[in-house]
């Protein structure tokens, strides 16, 4: 793997981990209300576009790591979601 390769793969899981936050953050208004939640989850989305655009992150690359974060965030994911406290406010 040269080093370019690397840089972009590294790119590739900022991205997912930033989309992978927006999700956490929207769902989960523990913290913030509601709109604040969205309006942080968007500001979220827009810094993962950034790192796409200025990254020049490879498309097909950035979809087979959305594909495999997937299944290693799902159960992170539900952890989180159905943790008590967050149990009267999921829809």
């Amino acid at each position: 793997m040269t080093e370019n390769n690397r840089i972009t793969e590294n790119m590739a899981q900022t991205v997912v981990f930033l989309e992978t936050l927006a999700v956490l953050v929207e769902k989960s208004p523990e913290s913030y209300s509601a709109d604040a939640s969205k309006d942080l989850a968007a500001h979220i989305r827009g810094m993962a576009d950034a790192v796409v655009m200025d990254a020049r992150v490879d498309p097909g690359l950035l979809e087979t790591t959305r594909q495999y974060a997937a299944l290693d965030w799902h159960n992170e994911l539900v952890a989180v979601l159905f943790a008590p406290q967050h149990r009267p406010k999921m829809h």
